[in-house]
């Protein structure tokens, strides 16, 4: 049986990317979805490639950035499904790169309403649907990155975010255990077309797109991620009834890029 049949999931950030990944690598394995993004178009073409999947898909544009956006996709998604099983909080706008003394409060303002303020709303507002399931539970898979870990140059404003999303994860799986709902962080790894799409940015700080290009590739294995085959597999692990035992837990999906004890 698919690991994921009979499961409700959101999945924040869908149009492109490892969000686009993951909505494809969940529906392979059963689950309905509710998918959402700012940019519509591209979002329908992922819920077309799921639903030619054979499963059932709610998209809705939303900016996570906007609370009022994600009341109205959390409604949505309860109108038509009735319950929410696991939640991925994906979507995150990401800023242009560049030294720190050259980013702005705005900047930071982007980045951690986009992806602290939205995971924090998101969690709330699922978690009436979410609480007090029997068996395995629900699960909330949250996205850091090993920027915020290792302190990566230039990223001063997506960094600040990503770590204090793992600090929030772990008093949230603190909190809700009691409710059977666990809470992961997952810091991925692979190239996608937000990195491609990404390029303009990259080319104006000498060097950055071969220190990403290299960093992508800095694992044991000395390659570059596919997300669909290499890190969405986590994710769908972590959604599943197999990690009813984990929570709190920060993994990385990156091939080993990061090791350590």
């Amino acid at each position: 049986m698919a690991k994921l049949q009979g499961k409700i999931a959101i999945i924040t950030g869908s149009a492109s990317g490892l969000g686009k990944q993951h909505a494809l690598r969940f529906a392979q394995e059963g689950a309905s979805l509710a998918i959402c993004d700012v940019r519509e178009d591209k979002l329908m073409e992922t819920r077309q490639l799921c639903e030619d999947m054979g499963v059932e898909v709610s998209a809705q544009r939303c900016d996570v950035g906007d609370v009022d956006d994600l009341k109205s996709f959390v409604a949505a998604t309860v109108d038509r499904f009735g319950t929410i099983d696991a939640l991925v909080n994906n979507a995150h706008k990401i800023t242009e790169i560049r030294p720190f003394l050259e980013q702005t409060i705005d900047d930071l303002d982007i980045e951690l309403r986009t992806s602290l303020y939205a995971s924090w709303h998101m969690m709330k507002l699922c978690f009436p649907y979410m609480k007090d399931k029997p068996g395995a539970g629900a699960s909330i898979i949250n996205v850091a990155s090993k920027a915020g870990i290792e302190g990566t140059p230039h990223y001063a404003a997506y960094a600040a975010s990503k770590e204090s999303i793992r600090g929030l994860s772990r008093v949230v799986a603190r909190e809700w255990g009691q409710h059977n709902i666990r809470v992961n962080t997952v810091c991925p790894g692979g190239w996608t077309d937000n990195v491609t799409g990404n390029l303009e940015s990259l080319k104006k700080t000498p060097g950055a797109l071969d220190w990403v290009t290299d960093a992508f590739k800095a694992n044991p294995f000395g390659t570059i991620g596919d997300p669909f085959n290499d890190v969405s597999p986590i994710f769908v692990f972590l959604a599943s009834d197999d990690s009813h035992w984990i929570t709190g837990q920060n993994l990385h999906a990156d091939g080993g890029a990061w090791i350590s004890a």
